[in-house]
């Protein structure tokens, strides 16, 4: 992909302020073949999300979100906001992933190496991918994701994990695994309805996975597809005591949950789940929708956007 316009929305803060330093190398990778690269940072007021929106409305071709899975979360739903509120193509999505999960680039088989990002982007080929958003919480209009969602359980790993100042990666995710094994939460009460079908069921777990991995290092959805046009709702179908989720939990990590009894696997478009006791902690992309609600939907969002890969 020779002599383009490329946007890079870089943030300087991903893995724990490391990406600050690689803004220069990214702009000189990207650069090569006569490519026109125009980086910007994201800073208080003017994040990811409201610099994509703007590239999109200004039918940038490509926009390249150099973080991790937040920053990507937020220049999606810039991008989809932009296109479906203006009536705009949806831009091509690069990722140069230098966050502290990156599990979505880990799932399109983006290579953390600098130098080998870049040269996807540079060579063009794109994957169309599906996309998910969800309405509740801190967004009842919605709010895109493109990886997954989690409730339960994983939400809670996941926020504590983010809050370790001098931990990242996957040490952290176990680190905090460790501490809400020891703070065990009680089972959810919820009627789940998936594509129409609603069952009442008490869980502690519940992946809606478009990719395959979440919190750096689980395979919540082991066998999900970016582009089949279906999500893979893995969740625990009965309470499990504490003494069995430590075993099941170590399972997480190769996705082998999926072989025993006490989870369930259905492959659908649309999720709706409303809990009778309990709030739910939910997160999309690693991203907060809430720590306590009590209701929210999911629809799919079938091959909508365009990643190089």
């Amino acid at each position: 992909m020779a002599d383009r316009e490329l946007f890079v929305i870089l943030n300087p803060h991903a893995a724990k302020g490391r990406a600050n330093k690689q803004g220069e190398m990214i702009k000189t990778l990207l650069a090569q073949d006569g490519n026109h690269v125009e980086l910007v940072y994201t800073k208080k007021g003017e994040g990811a999300e409201k610099l994509a929106w703007q590239a999109t409305c200004e039918r940038r071709d490509a926009i390249i979100a150099a973080g991790g899975d937040g920053t990507i979360n937020e220049t999606v739903n810039g991008m989809l906001k932009a296109a479906a509120e203006k009536q705009l193509p949806v831009p091509n999505l690069g990722v140069i992933p230098i966050g502290r999960g990156n599990d979505f680039a880990w799932g399109m088989q983006i290579p953390k190496s600098l130098t080998e990002a870049c040269s996807i982007i540079l060579q063009g080929t794109k994957r169309t991918i599906d996309a998910g958003i969800v309405y509740g919480g801190k967004y009842p209009e919605g709010r895109y994701f493109v990886n997954g969602l989690g409730v339960g359980f994983e939400p809670l790993v996941n926020f504590l994990a983010s809050d370790f100042k001098h931990v990242s990666g996957t040490p952290s995710y176990v680190f905090a695994l460790i501490r809400i094994l020891i703070n065990y939460p009680p089972p959810y009460s919820v009627d789940l309805t998936l594509d129409g079908r609603t069952q009442k069921l008490q869980t502690q777990q519940l992946s809606i996975c478009n990719g395959r991995r979440m919190g750096s290092a689980f395979l919540m959805g082991p066998d999900a597809l970016f582009d089949d046009g279906l999500f893979d709702v893995v969740y625990a179908n009965a309470p499990i005591p504490s003494w069995k989720l430590v075993p099941l939990a170590l399972t997480f990590f190769k996705g082998g949950q999926v072989k025993h009894k006490e989870f369930s696997v259905s492959r659908v478009k649309q999720v709706h789940m409303v809990s009778s006791d309990h709030p739910m902690p939910v997160h999309v992309d690693g991203e907060e929708i809430s720590k306590g609600c009590m209701e929210f939907s999911v629809k799919l969002l079938e091959a909508i956007l365009p990643v190089f890969c």
